[in-house]
């Protein structure tokens, strides 16, 4: 079986090895999580957020150019 790498920060491992049990792969890990939401469902809340997002910016709340790295992170 061929496999690919991807790039996690050193957080977002630290955060899957609590998820690994019983010999579980980070591959099973990460299947197992997308199997408990549909893409349909991941995708409307992401839209849900998006929707929040802009409202805040029609309501005059903008994000200062200093705090766009800080904004762009809890996305």
């Amino acid at each position: 079986m061929a496999y690919k790498t991807i790039n996690v920060t050193p957080e977002t491992y630290e955060k899957l090895i609590l998820y690994k049990h019983a010999g579980m792969t980070f591959d099973e890990v990460i299947n197992e999580m997308m199997d408990m939401m549909s893409e349909e469902e991941f995708y409307k809340h992401v839209l849900e957020e998006h929707k929040k997002r802009l409202k805040k910016i029609k309501a005059g709340e903008y994000i200062e150019s200093d705090d766009l790295s800080k904004a762009l992170n809890e996305v």
